[in-house]
This record gives structure tokens, sequence and C-alpha cells, in this order.
């Protein structure tokens, strides 16, 4: 007789709907969008995630924009994440770049953030101007950074290709 009972409150607890949320729909949807930003966080830390999983991430630390603001550490991240997407997300990387070398200047992840940003400047848009303008911040700001040699050498590279000379080293090379 207890085992029939305990059978019927079983079946009776199990088929009872999902507990319900006492958030509302819009709050259940933040939460779970930060959820899946800090979860993206910690697998872009592992390097583990494939292309279309850093799209999806730099998707949701857009979204998270708040969050990702907070620390200068997701700020990297999000920002070389979204710098290596196609489309309108490289932008948001530039910004979260830019903006962890204004907010958290004496952070670790600043002249790296400023190299970043003149490599991309550099390479994918071909302004080199602009670049120079974040190395040379770099070198200023961080004259005992151990990047300070890298940009001061990227500097001199800018330098070489704007006078045309690196032009000629490459045509030398093709006839070669």
């Amino acid at each position: 007789m207890i085992r029939v009972y305990l059978l019927a409150v079983l079946v009776f607890w199990s088929c009872q709907g999902a507990v319900e949320s006492s958030l509302p729909v819009k709050e259940q949807e933040h939460v779970a969008s930060l959820d899946s930003a800090v979860h993206y966080l910690n697998l872009v830390d592992k390097s583990i995630l494939s292309p279309k999983g850093y799209t999806r991430a730099a998707m949701h630390f857009v979204v998270q924009d708040s969050l990702i603001r907070t620390q200068a550490e997701y700020l990297m991240k999000a920002g070389l994440t979204c710098m290596n997407q196609e489309g309108e997300y490289r932008l948001y990387g530039v910004n979260y770049l830019i903006l962890l070398s204004n907010k958290f200047p004496q952070n670790e992840y600043a002249p790296q953030a400023l190299l970043q940003l003149a490599l991309f400047f550099d390479n994918i848009f071909g302004d080199s101007e602009r670049s120079i303008e974040f190395l040379r911040v770099l070198i200023q700001r961080y004259p005992k950074s151990a990047l300070r040699e890298d940009a001061e050498g990227l500097l001199n590279l800018i330098s070489v290709s704007e006078t045309g000379e690196i032009e000629q080293v490459r045509q030398w090379l093709n006839t070669k």
C-alpha cells in the first residue's frame, strides 16, 4: 500500500510542469545572455572555440556591452575576439581596446591593447597614420613596457614602408 502511495506521489510530482521563474521574460533573457557572455569569456580564455564559436562569443559580448566594459580583462578578450570577426563586430573590438587603454591606463593589458590597435589599423584598414599614433602613445605612455621595443620596431618598419623602400625590396625579391 505504501509503495502504491509513493508511486502515485512520484507520478504526480513528475507530471507537474516546469517551475516558473519569478523574473519577467525580459529579465530572464538578460540573465541568460549575461551567463552566456561570462561563459564565452571563459572559453576565449581557454582558446577552445571554433571560428563559429568566436562569432557567437562576439555576439554575446556586444549584447552584454555593460558587463564587458567593467574590467580590463573582459575588454581585452572581447576586443580581440570582435576584431577578428567580419563586419560590424570589428568596430566593437576596436572600441573595446580603445576604451581599455583610456579607462584602465595602468592595467597590464593597456600596452597590449595599443599594440593590437596599431597592428589592426595598419594591416586591416591600411591606415598607417593611425597605426603610428597608437605606437607613439604606447612608447610615450609606457616607456618601461616590454612591448616598447616591439612598438619602436613597428614604428620604424611603418616609416620605411611609407617612404616606399619596402616596396622596392619586395619588387627586388620578386624578380629573383
